[in-house]
């Protein structure tokens, strides 16, 4: 279905040239269809590896995400925002159907990374790689409420007129609307909290597929070993979040950062080495997931 409202939303690129808050009407949409699909085969891949209320997670995800996604086509199509729109009833409603559709989402979610940890898995790694993504996930996909929050500037608005008709923004040091990188249209002067909402949702796929690249290197690293690299994987996944998070809260665009920024990423690259090769180095013995989780 996502991948079906990912090519009539790359249609509308093509032949609607609308612009909503200073971009094309239909990027948004096509951005959150192809985020959706991949998303969506990654919980599939986790309901699959679990025996608890697997039914019951697959209906409330599916149920929320179409919900959410056709009500951001709506939007488009009616040529206006559908994230922190109040201007009008029938779009605060709108706003408050897809809050409501997403929380149904992240609480599924919370319940599936539950229902992860107390899974067992014949690899320790790849256990805790799904663990530990879906937690990213969560804690990513939670990152969203942060857009939510009125500023200043609206605050003020509403005292002076009664009336809020914007509620939240995903930029940080201006309005939402100005100059954006090319394709995710996240802001070129300021800061964006959607780049830090963007990586943490993704660490549920970036953290399988790093634990599934070292299993298959050869010599293979034994399971222990294996497992303290997801771990430190997930870690500097997580370190990485924070850092994008507060760059963006300090209202620097991810395309413009200063010296504190790069600085700060270069002890991060420089921690996460350091911490890869010595558990590279460090000799460890099979891991046993059948005595429980470890």
């Amino acid at each position: 279905m996502m991948a079906a409202d990912l090519v009539l939303c790359l249609l509308g690129l093509v032949v609607d040239r609308r612009l909503i808050t200073g971009a094309p009407a239909w990027l948004k949409p096509a951005k959150f269809a192809l985020s959706v699909m991949i998303a969506s085969w990654s919980f599939a891949l986790c309901i699959a590896s679990t025996r608890l209320f697997a039914r019951a997670l697959d209906v409330v995800l599916t149920v929320g995400f179409v919900l959410e996604i056709a009500l951001i086509d709506m939007q488009a199509a009616r040529g206006t925002t559908s994230h922190f729109n109040l201007s009008t009833r029938f779009d605060a409603i709108v706003f408050a159907v897809m809050g409501i559709s997403i929380a149904c989402v992240w609480l599924a979610m919370l319940a599936l990374t539950i229902v992860l940890f107390r899974q067992r898995f014949a690899s320790s790694a790849w256990g805790w790689s799904l663990r530990l993504g879906m937690a990213m996930a969560v804690i990513g996909t939670g990152s969203g409420a942060l857009m939510t929050v009125p500023d200043s500037g609206q605050r003020a608005e509403a005292h002076a007129t009664g009336r809020l008709p914007i509620a939240g923004a995903h930029t940080v040091g201006a309005p939402d609307g100005g100059p954006g990188l090319p394709i995710t249209g996240w802001s070129a002067h300021h800061g964006d909290l959607r780049v830090a909402h963007f990586v943490g949702m993704h660490g549920l796929q970036v953290l399988p597929l790093l634990a599934w690249w070292i299993s298959r290197r050869r010599p293979a690293p034994d399971e222990r070993t294996q497992v303290n690299l997801v771990f430190a994987m997930a870690a500097s996944y997580l370190a990485f979040f924070g850092l994008i998070l507060w760059q963006a809260f300090r209202g620097q665009s991810i395309a413009q950062p200063d010296s504190v920024s790069l600085e700060s990423l270069a002890v991060w690259v420089l921690l996460t080495a350091v911490a890869v090769i010595a558990i590279g180095h460090k000799r460890s013995y099979p891991l046993n997931d059948k005595k429980g989780i470890a």
